[in-house]
């Protein structure tokens, strides 16, 4: 390809698709480096104004983006690309781009908006005869049902689609479809059936030189052996796939590989090393969930779909106008019912976009809650590391592996719950309870608590917003009682009234005044976000949610009032 780009430097449409497939080529070893052939393609494509080569220039920068995890131009290039396919009437093109978008659908667990896009897919590649194409469809509908954890329903697709890369010979799709086999055997807890179609695909992604299969295929290979506790295995694995995961510069797979050898490590007793592996495993993986990109991404769906809407309107007043010229005799009855039928359709549209504005405030304000949310779990998670960091560095071997252990505990309840919106109160309460223990810990049990919740509250039944107490807990520990060189207690009640559930963090620490982050009126960076929480629940469930922050004799006081919500 490269070769016939030197020998023919025409700028035609010859040369623009030498170039798109020369990047498409590269999008799965080298992407940064395809984006130069596409970026040309794209210039070319604009100048000859020739618009197919110009939408398949933009559909592959998508690819590129999107295999970078870049999806917010990814989507931004594979939408301008559908504009242009369904101006040119491409049907085939603008279903491979649809496809595309529900690649992004899936990224952002939208799994119903994911699968409808998808099936529209397969139908098309099937009534069309599109064997790759069917391959695609079956084997990306799979993985929604892999991600919904409904493995054996999603197995069937992918069993059919390695049926049909097997009639093709094509070993890129054999390698994805086998990976993907592998993860559903894995859900299933068939953990040795699931290794053997890791390797397979690990083989055949090696033979073709497949960099972002290969790396894939062995994270997924140390996480199965950590699971069936070949642990040599698992960490040989783990370090090729790190280098792999460098070397491309895929922060998704640096975060799995990191994660493999924290366990490996830990399992080693190697408590320095698995720390280590475990902080760079988080701040990775922080990276990848940024949920600021996740609401610019919904609203440029949005914007896409507002213009769309617009565009039709304005082809059906441009209709109409030309109906009026062609026929000089129903001019006026025309017009009178272009008008007519103009404003009813506008006054409809008006009103669907003003819902669709409504809804999309909503999720963006449920976003900003979950990304308030994330910004919780690293403000105290490394507080605690440092504290584990302390403790090796002093050679405390006993409290620092106690403290690593009830750390680990609270981690992985924090991971499980950073995607839920709310919590029961016993959940929250062994949380809390955890936290307390391990900064008793830290300082040397001189801290005490009590948790009492009214016999009005079933905590097995009553939700709160999960760690919405930490951040005072944290401030009476931190800033009251570690002042003190005696230590001292903290109270944490619950009771329910007026519709909502009114929470009290007490202490008996040196107070307000001799407080650093309240002595000059202004709140830590975790009550400022509780407040910014609170905010956005109140909105949401439109009630009327407050704190203040009292000061009492001996002592320090908060009370929260939350809305009262039921699971069930």
């Amino acid at each position: 390809m490269k070769n016939e780009l030197i020998e023919n430097t025409t700028r035609d449409t010859l040369r623009i698709k030498t170039l798109i497939s020369t990047s498409a080529e590269l999008t799965y070893t080298h992407p940064k480096s395809g984006l130069s052939y596409a970026d040309e393609a794209l210039v070319i494509s604009q100048e000859t104004n020739w618009k197919k080569g110009e939408a398949l220039a933009l559909r592959q920068k998508g690819n590129l983006y999107y295999v970078q995890a870049d999806n917010l131009r990814a989507l931004d290039h594979f939408q301008k690309a559908l504009r242009l396919s369904v101006d040119l009437g491409d049907d085939e093109l603008s279903s491979t781009l649809n496809s595309n978008i529900g690649h992004i659908h899936a990224d952002l667990k939208e799994y119903d908006k994911a699968l409808e896009r998808y099936n529209a897919f397969l139908t098309f590649a099937e009534e069309s005869n599109n064997i790759p194409n069917q391959i695609r469809g079956l084997s990306n509908i799979a993985i929604v049902y892999n991600d919904l954890e409904n493995y054996e329903e999603g197995l069937p697709y992918l069993e059919k689609a390695l049926k049909l890369a097997e009639q093709e010979d094509n070993d890129f799709f054999q390698a994805a479809i086998i990976n993907n086999l592998a993860l559903g055997y894995k859900g299933l807890k068939e953990y040795q059936k699931s290794l053997e179609y890791y390797h397979e695909a690990k083989g055949i992604a090696e033979s073709i030189g497949n960099k972002y299969i290969l790396t894939s295929a062995l994270n997924s290979i140390g996480k199965v052996n950590i699971l069936l506790g070949d642990y040599d295995a698992a960490e040989k694995a783990g370090k090729e796939a790190l280098s792999l995961s460098q070397e491309t510069g895929t922060i998704e797979w640096q975060a799995d590989s990191w994660e493999v050898l924290s366990k490996v490590y830990e399992h080693q007793k190697n408590s320095v090393d698995a720390l280590d592996a475990y902080k760079k495993h988080i701040s990775y993986r922080d990276s990848v969930l940024n949920e600021e990109k996740k609401a610019e991404l919904a609203r440029k769906e949005m914007q896409f779909e507002m213009e769309k809407q617009q565009t039709a309107a304005a082809q059906e007043i441009e209709h109409q106008q030309l109906v009026k010229n062609g026929y000089l005799t129903g001019a006026i009855l025309l017009a009178i019912l272009g008008i007519a039928g103009y404003f009813f359709y506008k006054r409809r549209r008006d009103e669907i976009e003003k819902k669709k504005i409504s809804d999309f405030k909503a999720k963006v304000a449920e976003t900003e809650l979950k990304a308030l949310r994330s910004q919780m779990n690293p403000h105290f998670i490394f507080n605690s590391l440092n504290s584990i960091s302390d403790l090796i560095t002093k050679n405390d071997t006993e409290n620092a592996n106690e403290y690593l252990i009830k750390f680990s505990k609270l981690t992985r309840s924090i991971l499980e719950n950073s995607e839920k919106k709310w919590i029961s109160v016993q959940e929250d309460q062994e949380l809390m309870e955890l936290y307390m223990q391990i900064e008793s810990l830290r300082l040397k049990n001189k801290l005490s608590y009590t948790f009492q919740v009214d016999d009005d509250i079933v905590v097995e039944d009553t939700l709160i917003p999960p760690l919405i107490l930490q951040p005072f807990i944290e401030n009476s520990i931190w800033h009251g009682l570690a002042k003190k060189p005696e230590g001292g207690h903290i109270n944490i009640t619950m009771k329910k009234g007026d519709g909502l559930i009114h929470c009290v963090v007490e202490d008996n620490g040196v107070g307000r005044s001799k407080t650093l982050p309240i002595q000059d009126g202004k709140s830590s960076m975790g009550v400022k976000i509780t407040r910014n929480r609170l905010e956005i629940i109140n909105t949401l469930e439109e009630t009327k949610g407050k704190i203040d922050l009292l000061d009492i004799e001996g002592g320090f006081r908060v009370e929260m009032m939350i809305p009262f919500e039921l699971q069930f």
